[in-house]
């Protein structure tokens, strides 16, 4: 066949490519290589042709080819890369978009693929220096600040993040994502972030793909909530179960039913299946919404953490509990088929607490078990008398840097620790004996704990010890829901009214909680010195 002719087919394959006709662009890149299996062009459009179908494996080997060939053409590269990352390969896509880059230096696209890559790993600081070269390469150019937002983002520089954002967007107006990322890194403003989202879910249809548009009408019901606009903010949550929701942004397990969504229609003898979600301070936080269920006419079976069984069945004796148990790959879902409707647990608000005074029939619920309040009840007698008995919770387990700005460190509580007339009980969960032991030795205090409690693992415990506390600090930690959800005082520290206030500076879930906001903003050290004040 002449060169011509070969050309032809390559224009033929080119063509079906981009007209989404993958089977013939496929036959006709093979058969290019069958003539002349040195032909580059048909391999890369091979390459693309495979990483468009999701063939990924094929996609790096014919990529890797036209690499080996033509080792100046950083097509091979990205191709490579891109199909690694999605095969979650992201170590090796960096090694060879490193190796790329040091053959050819000053190509845009193979840093913002490396900046990819570095996220996917976690490497946060990495990805900022990339993309810090990328703006080096392309000073003007409107990806590269967006990746230079989501860096900052990720570094937990909010601020850095905002102006990356807007100098994205002002580059060029109709960048969506960055319009989405600017979105979700501006604080303090909720209507500009509503009015953000809503616009490019207007406008950018057909532009974003479903799942770019899902996700920001997911991430408007946070600032709707903030805002009090309850209906609407229950109504955007229902996106965080949507299977083109990224299962780390939104609301989890994502598990399937063949049995249909209860909507609060009478049961009729019916059975419900209310099942868990989120983390543990939320699922403890959603519960108190049960109590809504005690008068429906029908079985109601509530599937929790398996830490909560008891609990629950002690609190809520009129109902099912057992551990929540579902298919750990897809379909991710039920092996128990005693049901009728479902409902995620967290979905109750949509039913029940449509308008802020709804809030008014929460109440305490978490009913401690009584030999072990009895038991902690004379541990603390013994150890703190008379003094006013506080617990203390100072931080999560898991602290990461876009976390950290909502925890406290232990010796932020320094004048709580000094106080003669206080008895300070541990309530930290996870390893914490030596910050413990360090705050002591400093301060010379004593802060109450023993050995044989698990503050972690034993649930039945932590809410025995609360229920003979005078007050709770906390911040934002499944210690404070249950401290809510027992009924004892308790002051939650932090940065910034949350969407769990709901436009007031209350918590409306635990009416036994004070919300304590610092007087700078994100200041946790203000929030901790306003509460020891209000102890």
């Amino acid at each position: 066949m002449s060169k011509p002719q070969l050309h032809h087919l390559f224009l033929k394959a080119e063509k079906a490519r981009k007209s989404a006709n993958f089977a013939e662009c496929k036959r006709l890149c093979e058969a290019i290589l069958r003539i002349n299996k040195d032909e580059m062009g048909a391999v890369e459009t091979l390459a693309l042709c495979a990483l468009e179908t999701k063939h990924f494996a094929q996609a790096y080997d014919a990529a890797r080819k036209l690499t080996e060939a033509e080792p100046l053409n950083v097509n091979g590269a990205m191709i490579a890369s891109v199909a690694l990352m999605n095969t979650s390969q992201d170590e090796l896509a960096v090694h060879l978009l490193e190796d790329q880059i040091s053959r050819t230096p000053d190509v845009p696209a193979l840093f913002f693929n490396l900046h990819s890559a570095y996220a996917a790993l976690g490497l946060n600081q990495k990805a900022l220096e990339v993309a810090m070269k990328a703006i080096q390469l392309v000073p003007t150019n409107a990806d590269a600040y967006n990746n230079l937002g989501a860096s900052l983002h990720a570094c937990a520089r909010q601020s850095d993040a905002v102006i990356a954002f807007q100098t994205a967007v002002d580059l060029n107006p109709k960048h969506y994502t960055a319009r989405l990322n600017l979105a979700n890194a501006i604080s303090g403003d909720d209507e500009k972030i509503v009015s953000e989202i809503e616009y490019v879910v207007r406008e950018a249809k057909g532009v974003l793909s479903e799942r770019a548009l899902v996700g920001a009408l997911h991430n408007t019901a946070f600032p709707y909530l903030r805002l009090g606009n309850l209906e609407k903010g229950w109504e955007r949550l229902e996106y965080g179960f949507s299977p083109l929701i990224d299962s780390n942004r939104g609301r989890r397990p994502q598990r399937t039913f063949k049995e249909p969504r209860w909507t609060g229609e009478p049961l009729h003898g019916k059975t419900l299946l209310v099942w868990r979600e989120q983390g543990l301070g939320d699922e403890i936080m959603f519960a108190s919404m049960l109590d809504e269920l005690r008068a429906l006419d029908g079985k109601v079976i509530v599937e929790c953490e398996p830490r909560l069984v008891s609990v629950f069945q002690r609190s809520f004796p009129e109902f099912e509990v057992r551990a929540e148990i579902y298919r750990a790959i897809f379909p991710f879902d039920s092996p128990n088929k005693d049901f009728n409707v479902q409902i995620p647990l967290g979905s109750l608000a949509a039913l029940y607490r449509r308008k802020i005074e709804d809030f008014e029939r929460s109440k305490p619920y978490w009913l401690p078990e009584p030999v072990k309040q009895a038991d902690y009840a004379q541990r603390l007698q013994e150890a703190c008398g008379s003094k006013l008995r506080v617990g203390l919770c100072w931080r999560s387990a898991v602290v990461s840097p876009t976390r950290s700005t909502s925890y406290t460190m232990l010796s932020d509580w320094a004048d709580l620790l000094r106080r003669d007339d206080v008895c300070v009980v541990n309530l930290q969960y996870g390893p914490c004996e030596e910050e413990l032991q360090q705050v002591e030795a400093e301060l010379g205090c004593k802060v109450i704990r023993w050995p044989d409690t698990d503050l972690q693992r034993d649930l039945e415990a932590v809410a025995a010890i609360i229920a003979n506390l005078d007050v709770v600090c906390s911040v934002g930690t499944a210690v404070a829901q249950i401290s809510g959800a027992v009924g004892t005082k308790t002051l939650l520290c932090a940065d910034s009214y949350n969407w769990t206030s709901f436009g007031t500076q209350g918590y409306p879930f635990q009416p036994s909680m004070q919300l304590v906001v610092g007087d700078e903003k994100s200041s946790m050290k203000s929030a901790v010195d306003k509460s020891i004040r209000n102890i």
